[in-house]
């Protein structure tokens, strides 16, 4: 009986789904596909620079990143190889895991200034093993800062030889296995941590709370924050099987919403009130809600439930508001 971790449910559900389209990611002005199987190649690739780097079941990197598909990618690698995430609220916080770490760690940051602000930082810098970038950025490719795009493409040409190494790994990583703590940095009072089965399990009752939905379904997500929806959502999408585009800051999901026009919306209830007041907003009648949130919107997933003046404006357009109650149990 095969283990329940994220290795094996990745290599399931690609099985499951061929080469079904998965992602899209904007590129410059147009829009790369991602399907199933490109997904995997890529999780694999990082998943052996990591290796390469000292990387191991059981080791720990600190996530101060936005919620972008490169640094789901990672995650996937990190998780499928049996390693620790953290997600930290920013520097701070990221210094206060690395000082209370028995040990040295990874860390993924958004770029080089907050990579060099950490390895600068004294007494932190030398408790990191190699910073890595989820933005597209370019960095050396000695060092302990590592580009995202170096990661994959150097990982790619090791994935012949570590392929078997990685299916050994990560197909025998356990069920109990630690998979996320939250608050790494505060002490054992604060700190909330999630296994390898009970994050696959919040996964599944998530897709029940969503209720039937069809894999050409596309959906988009926007989700700055650090907490269990935030960090959870984007991977429903291969529990669901649907289509999924993110949103790397506010300006994209405004253009980029129109361009993808989403049935379903990943947004904290925060940015569901903010939204909603930006298209109200401006000179003249209020914005139709329906046309500002791409024209086919009909779920606004969320981590809590806003006003009900909100609500009430979003039924108006036939967009009904859905709390995940299963993936929001750290804010």
């Amino acid at each position: 009986m095969e283990n329940r971790n994220f290795r094996n449910f990745l290599l399931r559900r690609t099985k499951e789904n061929g080469s079904r389209l998965l992602f899209q990611k904007k590129d410059g002005w147009s829009w790369k596909q991602i399907t199933w199987p490109d997904l995997l190649t890529e999780v694999e690739s990082i998943a052996c620079f990591l290796l390469n780097s000292g990387f191991s079941t059981g080791s720990r990197i600190v996530t101060l990143s936005p919620n972008t598909l490169p640094c789901l990618f990672f995650e996937l690698a990190v998780l499928t190889l049996g390693g620790i995430c953290l997600p930290a609220r920013g520097v701070r916080e990221v210094g206060e895991i690395l000082a209370d770490s028995p040990g040295s760690c990874f860390v993924l940051c958004a770029g080089t200034d907050q990579a060099r602000e950490l390895l600068e930082t004294p007494a932190l810098g030398e408790k990191i093993e190699k910073a890595f970038l989820s933005a597209n950025e370019k960095a050396p490719v000695e060092g302990k800062v590592v580009s995202y795009s170096n990661a994959v493409k150097f990982g790619f040409l090791a994935r012949k030889k570590l392929k078997d190494e990685i299916n050994a790994v990560g197909s025998s990583v356990e069920e109990s296995a630690t998979a996320v703590i939250f608050g790494a940095g505060g002490g054992t009072e604060k700190s909330r941590s999630f296994s390898q089965g009970e994050m696959l399990d919040l996964l599944r009752l998530s897709e029940e709370e969503l209720g039937e939905v069809s894999v050409e379904d596309q959906t988009f997500s926007y989700l700055p924050g650090s907490g269990s929806f935030s960090r959870f959502a984007n991977l429903l999408a291969l529990q669901t099987a649907t289509r999924g585009a993110v949103a790397e800051d506010t300006e994209d999901f405004f253009a980029d919403v129109r361009e993808i026009m989403p049935v379903m919306l990943f947004l904290p209830c925060t940015w569901i009130e903010s939204i909603v007041n930006r298209l109200r907003d401006g000179n003249g009648p209020a914005e139709n809600l329906r046309s500002g949130l791409g024209g086919r919107v009909r779920l606004l997933l969320t981590d809590a439930l806003p006003s009900e003046e909100t609500r009430d404006l979003l039924l108006s357009e036939n967009i009904s508001v859905v709390r995940l109650r299963s993936l929001s149990v750290v804010p």
